[in-house]
């Protein structure tokens, strides 16, 4: 396999199949190590529950927070964020505990890095629940709390800014959310696609000691 110019330890993979998985042949060529993690956290949550939501959400750096953040807030943003989300979800699961039982749901995720044209960096996020505890991620802006309302105070809290309900800093881009029943092999395939966008080599930034691509370990 070619590795990677930018990161010799990683590999390309050049075909539009992966491990029988059909993956987006525009976005080509794509990193083996990352498609290999994201099929693996697909497959751990599908091991856990046999309904799980998926869903992409593409977080936003305003201008004049970007313009401002030095490398070592762009290292510590993406851990700061989840575990500001994990908090946020335990809390409301324990709060709904109250009322009786309710389904828990560990929080999953695959995340990337980009660079764009502006030279300024951008993520990409595809988060992954127990379907019985989160049925729908909401929409952003609503009054009512959901799921992401919670990513978009998670990001704010990252940011170390007071939550704006009306400036969500959160992108959602079309047909987001993925219903993936652990009997449905085709509702695998469809989420394991829209999510291997993901995995692509090109505007990935190596060599600065950020990390451009993770995923949950659980």
């Amino acid at each position: 396999m070619k590795r990677h110019s930018g990161n010799t330890n990683l590999h390309m993979h050049y075909n539009q199949i992966f491990n029988s998985l059909e993956i987006q042949e525009e976005s080509l060529p794509m990193v083996t190590e990352y498609l290999d993690a994201l099929h693996a956290t697909l497959m751990k949550a599908i091991n856990d529950y046999p309904r799980v939501l998926a869903f992409r959400v593409d977080p936003i750096i305003p201008t004049e927070i970007s313009d401002r953040m030095t490398l070592e807030d762009h290292q510590h943003l993406i851990p700061r964020f989840i575990a500001s989300l994990k908090a946020i979800i335990k809390h409301d699961r324990a709060q709904k505990r109250l009322g009786g039982w309710v389904p828990d749901t560990k929080v999953r995720y695959v995340w990337c890095r980009e660079v764009g044209t502006n030279g300024k960096p951008h993520y990409h996020f595809f988060l992954i629940l127990n379907r019985d505890a989160y049925h729908l991620p909401g929409r952003a802006c609503s009054p009512n709390e959901n799921l992401l309302s919670r990513v978009s105070r998670a990001w704010h809290s990252a940011l170390g800014e007071e939550l704006k309900r009306q400036e969500p800093w959160i992108h959602v881009p079309k047909n987001p959310v993925y219903w993936i029943d652990r009997e449905d092999p085709e509702s695998f395939r469809r989420a394991f696609y829209r999510a291997s966008y993901l995995c692509k080599a090109e505007t990935k930034q190596y060599g600065l000691g950020l990390r451009a691509f993770g995923t949950s370990r659980h």
